[in-house]
């Protein structure tokens, strides 16, 4: 299977940035509950990729 590293990088950033924007919504009390929802996905997406970058690789 290919290298995914460079894709998941850019992945987890751009839901880190999404997350933070959510944040600042929610930091400056004009926010929905959706905004809520948003920045917990953002966060778990964000996190996710973050594992996925940093696991090791099992020998086959």
């Amino acid at each position: 299977m290919q290298n995914r590293k460079y894709y998941r990088v850019i992945m987890a950033i751009a839901c880190f940035v999404f997350a933070g924007l959510n944040g600042y919504r929610v930091y400056t009390g004009n926010y929905s509950t959706m905004d809520l929802i948003l920045l917990v996905v953002f966060l778990v997406f964000g996190a996710i990729y973050l594992f996925l970058i940093f696991k090791k690789d099992k020998p086959e």
